[in-house]
């Protein structure tokens, strides 16, 4: 089975929990905390990965690491543990969040500019974001880059809207070739 389809039915059963005992809001919370550790942590996954590692051990990890989580969870890191499902932690907090973006009418996107972006800049993004993909919310995370010289590129969902001066460029250098 692949490991997306893993993550996704450990994802949706974890969801539906939360939702069932009326949580869903505090175990976003912790799934994104758990996510984040994860990103930042490669000795952390590495930990996870490790079959050399008992499943004790990573209980005992993770409990104290994650140890202002919900008790749902702490439980359903230990359920996924007893499974030996660790390794797919990661992308089960991935698909969680997606899930859960989802349901809430969340959107993610990039932007990338030359220089930093005003707020009414910003909103002005969101709202054509919104628009475009039919969601009320968008999060959206900002990055600067002076390789770009101006405009914005921004990706969304699965797609990428070019509108810098350097792809502007290569196109009109491709024409004239």
């Amino acid at each position: 089975m692949s490991e997306i389809r893993i993550a996704s039915r450990y994802a949706k059963s974890l969801i539906g929990l939360a939702t069932e005992q009326g949580n869903l809001d505090k175990v976003y919370e912790d799934v994104q905390t758990i996510y984040d550790t994860a990103i930042h942590s490669h000795d952390l996954v590495a930990m996870l990965r490790s079959p050399l590692v008992t499943a004790d051990t990573k209980n005992s990890v993770l409990t104290s690491v994650f140890k202002d989580s919900t008790l749902l969870m702490q439980l359903f890191l230990k359920k996924v543990i007893s499974a030996r499902r660790e390794r797919y932690l990661v992308e089960i907090a991935n698909q969680f969040i997606a899930i859960y973006n989802d349901q809430k009418g969340i959107a993610r996107a990039t932007v990338t500019a030359a220089t930093a972006l005003d707020e009414t800049s910003l909103n002005q993004i969101k709202a054509y974001i919104s628009k475009k993909i039919n969601k009320p919310h968008v999060q959206l995370t900002v990055k600067t880059d002076a390789d770009i010289i101006g405009g914005l590129v921004i990706n969304y969902e699965d797609k990428l809207l070019d509108m810098s001066i350097k792809s502007e460029l290569n196109k009109l250098k491709q024409q004239l070739n």
